[in-house]
């Protein structure tokens, strides 16, 4: 394809026939195109040069710089360049050209191959020589020059500029020359500048422009006259754009400002020193922390540490200053100094391998050292009473596994730390391993299982009764990081309780016997005067053997309800109806009841369902509540029992009676162990009444006015899991 198939007409003309070798080189460096002047120049012709290197006829001593500059071109790093080679011509000839080469590029800016010009140099005369060399040099001068160079005359219109000019200003060469230089400063240094002023600068001087975009620049100028035959002509104007470079020296300002700001105002306090003399010099010592020690930076600076510190201080902090001199990193030291205690933290600086310099870091930790000293004081505290105490105290990790015990610990379980250490607990018994891992559960839920009173297992396999506390251990963010526990050791207080309630119970069933005695009396006289007419005459009177064995039957149930009471069977739970176990209980106690002259009276306000309890434990209850109520009524009285439902799943027991009363500061004690109203009581009753519903999750209230008598309400839901009930037993 011919290369200039696609060039004005007029160009390829001049190309075939200019006198000038031309040539058109592809990018790669190899021939593509040359005219006839440059086939007379090397001896070749089209043909024997065309696809060959363009390398291949000049001296090998010289290909790397024509190659180097080819580069520079497609790089665009330059738009042109001239130099001198040395050609090899087809007859071997050594043949001197001057080569130009360009880069051509199409309407996109993309590059499309060179365009080289050659001039056979051997013809010129040296002078002719010596002067294009001169000129290539002063072109180069001011072409490549990186700052941008404006050539003015003394009228100070702009006659050239060169490429780094047109980079600074975003004019190009045809914008600017013939113009005056003034066109270009701000109005304010126009008006402080004017051209001729600035043409008769020889120092240098600053001056701000408008780039092309309207940026605003600022350039640093120096001014070079030209001078020929001893007369100047013009000056040549040196511009480097300093904008940046101003930019960056503020900030630098800005910067060292801040930084000493920042040191100053800071809470602790920064030092360098150096060693100078054989002694440590401080160079920098600023900061608030300086201050409250009652210095100034004038006080430090300059000076030693035997000049500014007392000679025991001094001596000590000396050790610390040589150490870090030594290239010893993070040397830190604490001093006290007029009740102030700061910490320091001393880094050599190298430079070449060598220390120059110590930086130091000084933080005041006196409320810190306070702090420790509280927090040790409290550690110490914590751990004697930990250590001291007769509880079981245990701390466990995330996973439950032992972190530490406490002797109490030790003595109550028989284990010593050593054997229980990351390990699990293993003082739970296998009948309670769900209930564990409720308990687990509920910690790890982040609540506190608080007072449970259950049994555990001793190294020795020995199940003992206990109270629990257990609570969720948190760090500052709220998150649990493990458990701890309080166990105590409440065997011989249930062993006590159980005679009591024993005693307690003794106590019901002896009351109870002198109704049990005149209620079986009753059916017995009944029987026996049934007996005595059946003796005499039989006939026509069957129908007493209906009552005689009615008699009978009632004689075995009071019987068999009072050895319950006094003799519990084996608890277990079932569906009951709350109706039977009241009307149970009122047949048991109506004889005492009349003895007493009080009337039971039983009501249901509405349908009571079945529900899952412990039948006995009820009895037990509701005949304790009952025969209290019996005892509280001093003449002739009444007893109201009321069941009702509160909601769809609230069981309401009611107990009215109008008693004595019980005076209101002696209500709220009710229930605890060994408190009564009674001459003789041991209190016990009540608190049982109290277990009995807990152990139902249900609650119990009393109310009580003097004069007028007692309301007991008892509240069990009709669906709950149920407490073991073995602290009853």
């Amino acid at each position: 394809m011919d290369m200039l198939s696609r060039t004005e007409p007029s160009f390829a003309t001049v190309f075939e026939f200019t006198a000038m070798g031309m040539a058109i080189i592809s990018l790669n460096g190899q021939w593509m195109k040359m005219n006839n002047s440059l086939s007379a120049i090397t001896g070749y012709s089209e043909e024997e040069l065309l696809d060959t290197d363009i390398t291949s006829i000049f001296l090998p001593e010289e290909t790397d710089k024509l190659l180097g500059l080819l580069e520079h071109l497609l790089s665009g790093e330059l738009r042109s360049f001239q130099i001198e080679q040395s050609m090899k011509s087809k007859e071997g000839t050594i043949i001197r050209v001057e080569c130009g080469i360009s880069l051509i590029k199409n309407s996109d800016n993309e590059p499309l191959y060179y365009m080289a010009q050659m001039k056979d140099l051997s013809k010129k005369s040296e002078m002719e020589r010596k002067l294009a060399e001169s000129e290539q040099r002063y072109n180069s001068l001011i072409e490549h020059n990186p700052a941008g160079i404006i050539t003015s005359d003394l009228n100070g219109l702009i006659i050239s500029v060169n490429p780094a000019m047109e980079r600074i200003l975003g004019y190009t060469k045809m914008d600017m020359v013939g113009r005056s230089i003034h066109h270009f400063w701000e109005q304010e240094d126009q008006v402080r500048y004017p051209t001729a002023s600035v043409l008769l600068q020889t120092d240098n001087y600053m001056l701000r422009v408008t780039h092309k975009s309207g940026d605003k620049i600022e350039l640093g100028l120096k001014n070079v006259p030209i001078i020929v035959n001893g007369i100047t002509e013009g000056v040549y104007i040196i511009a480097r754009d300093i904008t940046q470079h101003n930019k960056d020296r503020e900030s630098l300002r800005v910067a060292q400002q801040d930084l000493h700001d920042t040191v100053r105002r800071q809470q602790g306090m920064t030092m360098k020193f150096r060693q100078m003399r054989g002694k440590f010099i401080h160079t920098l010592c600023d900061g608030e922390l300086l201050y409250r020690l009652g210095y100034k930076p004038s006080n430090i600076l300059g000076n030693g540490l035997y000049e500014i510190w007392p000679f025991y201080m001094a001596a000590n902090i000396d050790k610390y200053y040589r150490r870090a001199w030594s290239g010893e990193e993070n040397v830190m030291y604490e001093a006290t100094f007029r009740g102030i205690t700061y910490l320091t933290s001393l880094r050599p600086i190298f430079e070449n391998g060598r220390v120059i310099e110590v930086i130091g870091s000084c933080v005041d930790i006196t409320e810190r050292k306070h702090m420790e000293t509280e927090l040790r004081e409290t550690k110490e505290l914590l751990e004697s009473f930990i250590n001291n105490t007769t509880d079981a105290i245990c701390v466990l990790d995330q996973r439950f596994k032992v972190i530490s015990v406490n002797s109490a610990y030790e003595k109550v379980f028989g284990w010593k730390q050593d054997e229980l250490l990351n390990r699990p607990l293993p003082i739970y018994p296998d009948f309670l391993e769900e209930h564990h891992k409720e308990i687990h559960n509920i910690l790890k839920a982040g609540n506190q299982v608080s007072g449970l009173e259950t049994v555990r297992v001793r190294k020795d396999g020995e199940l003992i009764h206990v109270s629990v506390t257990k609570t969720p251990i948190k760090n500052e963010k709220g998150e649990i990081i493990g458990f701890a526990g309080i166990t105590r050791d409440i065997t011989e207080r249930k062993r006590t309780e159980e005679l009591l309630r024993k005693s307690d119970k003794l106590s019901v069933a002896g009351q109870l016997a002198a109704g049990l005695a005149h209620e079986i009396r009753n059916p017995l006289t009944s029987l026996r005067g049934f007996l005595q007419l059946l003796q005499n005459d039989m006939k026509g009177k069957q129908h007493y053997f209906d009552i005689m064995l009615s008699e009978l039957d009632r004689i075995n149930f009071i019987v068999s309800e009072f050895l319950v009471i006094a003799k519990p069977e084996a608890i277990h739970y079932k569906r009951s109806d709350l109706i039977n176990i009241l009307q149970t209980v009122i047949a048991l106690l109506d004889t005492q009841a009349n003895l007493c002259n009080v009337q039971l009276i039983l009501e249901f306000e509405s349908d009571i369902p079945e529900f899952v309890c412990s039948e006995m434990h009820l009895k037990q209850l509701f005949i304790n509540l009952i025969k209290n109520a019996i005892e509280a009524i001093t003449k002739e009285g009444q007893i109201k029992i009321t069941v009702s439902m509160q909601g769809s799943d609230v069981i309401r027991v009611r107990t009215q009676d109008n008693g004595c009363g019980i005076p209101e500061e002696r209500v709220k004690q009710l229930g605890e162990p060994f408190y009564t109203t009674k001459e003789k009581g041991t209190g016990l009753g009540l608190m049982m009444c109290f277990k009995i519903v807990e152990a139902h999750k249900g609650t119990m209230s009393i109310q009580s006015q003097i004069g007028e008598g007692t309301i007991i309400d008892v509240f069990l839901p009709t669906q709950t899991i149920l407490k073991d009930m073995s602290d009853f037993e």
